[in-house]
């Protein structure tokens, strides 16, 4: 899926994990993000930067996260796969 959704969109592409109002600390895929300052990267995922908050970066520099997709199809985030009727979560290890 970031494979499609990056050959379809023109902009650069950047996941983001942080605690957001709504959907916790649910991965978000956006195109052409300003990153809020003190943004760090804890990696990648088909060379698509991951970012998370300075406040996240201790829980994040020492562990295996693994992005994967999930059908929801009611889905109104502002996260880009969701055009495509699924969202990004996190499994942990």
């Amino acid at each position: 899926m970031l494979r499609r959704i990056g050959a379809e969109r023109g902009g650069a592409l950047t996941i983001t994990i942080d605690g957001g109002c709504c959907e916790g600390t649910a991965p978000h895929l956006y195109e052409d993000y300003v990153l809020p300052y003190g943004s760090h990267s804890i990696g990648e995922a088909e060379g698509i930067p991951i970012y998370v908050p300075p406040s996240f970066k201790d829980d994040y520099d020492d562990r295996t996260v693994t992005i994967d997709l999930v059908d929801d199809m009611g889905s109104d985030a502002l996260s880009l796969e969701t055009e495509h009727g699924v969202r990004l979560v996190l499994r942990h290890r």
